[in-house]
């Protein structure tokens, strides 16, 4: 044994004596993997769960964790077939897969418009740092088979599983860590189970009773149908529960009216009016948002750190937006959606007509008084708890979760009639001060409206 952790999800985690494992562990001593300790997994979940303050560190390493529980499964249910060098990559891939997150993860991608841009960071931090050279260290271009994991220029498969699909290491981890972390009740999965009713058979990719090509993707076993469905259903509770909890979406709101109107300023030429000096790492990410070392510079504690300072900005949004963050007086939240559908969330096609309705007199509302696009934060969103993608795709197929019935790897909303009957959730809130009187009747008044 070369090094072990303690894990509050999975216990010990230990590092073999090997010269992959110790390459392993060189990856988590880079300061671009400590980074991680500082970025935390849920963002500003703490706020609504006090105990969520878990990292993207110790996410990562569990995913590794998890990695290697699969490429084990693999090895098994393979036999001679088991290609390890395969293995390897998936592993070394699913530890770094995110190093390209910044500060609060999704939401400081979603204030700048640049959702899903930690993936390129991500391969960018593979490439362009000492990261590149430690896993070459293992064995030549093995930091390119790594990086080719997070692009197309490597067709998918069931190694690559390990890293993206349906039963992947990342969700495996997050989802039994986030819900310890969060202390709720819900989102359970029978983890063993699962694991140990894991299967690999090939899939059809094709359309039309045409067949394009076969892939081999990991199946659950008959005995893991209840296992299957809880696993589906953790999700689905998952989400409106911890991950779209409102008081959290609105910090995240918050957070972004904060990091628009700094970028304004900065990008203007007012760095003076922000608090900050020019120096601060995140003007100077805000002036160049392509060069990886001002990027590199950013975690959630430097915005943490700068809030007092932003809180004596001259500019009101920012300055009221950072002592919002410091002090936790967040905007309260009014539920557009519960309101138009009588107290339900999804009601069918009629709450679907009531909601264009209310986003119509809504812009008409804004169009007479630009000042509601501050006083009132919006907040949409779509979570589909099982995505049934067609089998045009390799990606559309491997998406998919299949159960085995008679030996064949049938999709399991075509076998359980839970997963079958399962619905996008939907979300639609404003938020408003607690003292804007004016605007909170506004909504109410344009929500009675839209009811009519």
């Amino acid at each position: 044994m070369f090094q072990r952790l303690r894990d509050p999800v999975h216990d010990l985690i230990e590092f073999a004596d090997t010269h992959f494992e110790r390459m392993i562990w060189s990856l988590l001593e880079s300061p671009e993997f400590q980074r991680l300790r500082r970025i935390r997994q849920l963002g500003f979940s703490d706020f609504v769960f006090p105990g969520a303050t878990h990292s993207r560190f110790a996410h990562s390493v569990g995913v590794f964790h998890t990695a290697r529980l699969l490429c084990r499964v693999l090895e098994e249910k393979l036999g001679n077939d088991f290609n390890r060098d395969r293995a390897d990559v998936a592993i070394a891939a699913a530890l770094i897969h995110d190093l390209g997150h910044g500060p609060f993860s999704h939401a400081f991608e979603d204030a700048l418009g640049e959702v899903g841009r930690h993936e390129e960071w991500t391969l960018r931090f593979i490439r362009e740092t000492a990261i590149y050279d430690r896993l070459n260290s293992y064995r030549a271009g093995f930091g390119e088979e790594v990086a080719s994991i997070f692009t197309s220029e490597s067709s998918p498969d069931i190694y690559s599983s390990v890293v993206s699909s349906q039963f992947d290491a990342d969700r495996l981890d997050y989802m039994r860590r986030d819900r310890m972390m969060s202390g709720t009740q819900l989102g359970g999965i029978d983890f063993t189970w699962l694991i140990r009713n894991l299967e690999v058979r090939n899939i059809e990719i094709g359309s039309d009773d045409q067949k394009f090509a076969e892939i081999s993707t990991f199946v659950l076993g008959p005995k893991a149908l209840w296992a299957g469905e809880s696993y589906v259903l953790s999700l689905f509770h998952l989400y409106p529960a911890v991950y779209l909890h409102k008081t959290t979406r609105g910090a995240e709101k918050v957070f972004s009216s904060l990091m628009r109107a700094l970028k304004s300023r900065i990008e203007e030429g007012g760095v003076d009016q922000t608090g900050l000096s020019a120096a601060h790492p995140l003007v100077r990410y805000l002036r160049d948002r392509k060069t990886l070392v001002n990027y590199a510079d950013l975690d959630d504690s430097v915005v943490w750190g700068a809030l007092a300072l932003l809180a004596q900005s001259s500019d009101p949004i920012i300055a009221e937006s950072a002592q919002r963050l410091r002090t936790r007086t967040l905007c309260k939240a009014i539920d557009v959606r519960r309101g138009l559908g009588d107290g339900r969330l999804n009601a069918g096609r009629e709450i679907d007509q009531r909601v264009l309705k209310f986003k119509r007199l809504w812009q008409e509302k804004v169009a007479s008084d630009q000042s509601l696009v501050h006083r009132i934060l919006i907040d949409k969103f779509e979570r589909n708890p099982y995505k049934r993608r067609g089998y045009e795709t390799t990606k559309g197929g491997m998406e998919r979760i299949h159960i085995l019935e008679n030996d064949l790897p049938m999709d399991l909303a075509d076998v359980s009639d839970v997963v079958q009957a399962l619905q996008p959730f939907h979300g639609y809130r404003l938020y408003v001060s607690q003292d804007d009187d004016v605007a909170r009747a506004l909504v109410q008044d344009l929500i009675t409206e839209a009811r009519k």
